[in-house]
């Protein structure tokens, strides 16, 4: 879900370690990298039977992955993330529009990367729904299929307010500073655990062992400076139910954008 081109070496270390790590326990496993651009490529990634362990976004995993999958824990994002694995978007908008509150959204015109997401679309809808003097309806808006895209398109005028994940906006603005140096930040979405590692409900080995395995992984010596390139500080146990308030946000998020 964060293998940006500038990070895919320290990314590729990480997932070689967790495969060595679990075939070291008799599971067969090897990386695969989806196209993570194309949800439809996503889901069917996710959901295919060769999928041993991945990472998902949270609103696709309560929408269209839970009977399949289960939830194994979640990245610590430095600077991001809570000590219980969870974080909120950034809001954004362009700093020549001179908007500084959330509650003076009213009228901008939303980017979301897509209606899949729960950091760029209902958390976007949350935060609007919540602002002072919203309106019943935030639409049109438009479709970027990535975070980075959003933020371009804020910079190039095609919109106007957007919703960011936090891990992602830390990393642009580490290794695009042009995508994000004309923003401003303006408010944050809703409390949210982060991004899920997720394992197939095949998998012979339970969530809780396979914790155990991936916390070992995150802590060896020689992963630190990978970890940190990337932007993770730990992992964190979370279970399915942690995920369960998720479906309340997207029904608050609907009302502001409707999913066509």
């Amino acid at each position: 879900m964060y293998d940006f081109p500038e990070v895919h070496t320290s990314t590729m270390q990480i997932v070689d370690a967790l495969a060595m790590a679990l075939s070291a326990i008799g599971l067969e496993a090897h990386a695969e990298v989806p196209i993570a651009s194309v949800h439809a490529d996503l889901i069917r990634h996710w959901l295919s039977v060769g999928m041993l362990l991945s990472q998902s976004c949270g609103l696709p995993f309560i929408e269209e992955l839970h009977s399949s999958v289960n939830v194994v824990g979640t990245p610590l994002w430095t600077d991001v993330s809570d000590d219980r694995g969870r974080y909120r978007t950034v809001i954004v908008v362009p700093e020549s529009l001179g908007v500084t509150s959330i509650d003076q959204a009213h009228g901008l015109r939303p980017v979301v990367s897509n209606t899949q997401s729960l950091s760029g679309w209902c958390s976007l809808g949350v935060a609007l729904a919540h602002a002072a003097n919203n309106s019943a309806s935030a639409t049109p808006y438009v479709q970027s299929g990535s975070h980075a895209t959003s933020l371009q398109m804020l910079e190039d005028g095609d919109a106007d307010i957007a919703s960011i994940d936090s891990a992602t906006y830390r990393l642009l603005s580490r290794h695009r500073p042009a995508l994000v140096k004309n923003v401003r930040v303006i408010g944050y979405g809703p409390s949210v655990p982060a991004t899920p590692i997720i394992v197939s409900k095949s998998c012979s080995v339970d969530a809780e062992a396979l914790y155990r395995i991936i916390s070992g992984v995150f802590d060896r010596p020689d992963l630190q400076a990978p970890l940190a390139d990337i932007g993770i500080s730990g992992f964190v146990r979370l279970a399915n139910s942690d995920y369960d308030g998720v479906m309340d946000l997207v029904k608050t998020a609907e009302v502001v954008l409707p999913r066509r």
